[in-house]
């Protein structure tokens, strides 16, 4: 199945496998899994930048997809602690880190729930807002809190006002 094999590439990092399916025209936008995540949401999620890059940057599938619960690829490489590809999607692709999902999660809020302490570092220093509600008015430091992630929680805090 095409689906399976573009997919499980980009989640590979299988670059070569990627090349020869796009060109025979087996690469597209619609090509997503059961939860609606595309070949860029798995490459990113799976840490594989090349696979990113010529997925975004050669054939044209957009870096800010959305899946069925409304995540983009940033939101899974936050999620992931995959920073290298996630500062690519921003500072190339062009995604927006106030970006929320359906439950309206900001990829902070996705950092903090999984203690990605170097991804939350990197969001707060360009401009993430550690005060940003969820639809059910959780701010990522709840999600911290609720991991008992003291570091993450600190770093948060830190840049919580008063």
């Amino acid at each position: 199945m095409v689906l399976h094999r573009a997919i499980q590439a980009a989640r590979a990092g299988d670059l070569a496998n990627l090349r020869e399916l796009a060109s025979s025209g087996y690469i597209s936008s619609a090509i997503t899994d059961g939860q609606g995540a595309g070949p860029v949401h798995h490459a990113a999620r799976c840490g594989r930048l090349e696979c990113l890059q010529f997925l975004v940057s050669e054939l044209g599938l957009a870096a800010d997809a959305r899946a069925l619960n409304r995540a983009t690829p940033a939101h899974d490489a936050a999620a992931t602690g995959h920073i290298r590809e996630l500062q690519w999607l921003v500072d190339v692709g062009g995604c927006n880190i106030e970006d929320r999902d359906a439950a309206g999660a900001t990829v902070l809020h996705l950092a903090a729930r999984f203690g990605c302490v170097e991804v939350i570092k990197w969001l707060l220093s360009v401009g993430g807002v550690a005060e940003v509600e969820t639809n059910c008015g959780a701010v990522p430091a709840h999600y911290a809190a609720a991991n008992g992630d003291l570091t993450c929680l600190k770093l948060l805090l830190q840049q919580a006002p008063g």
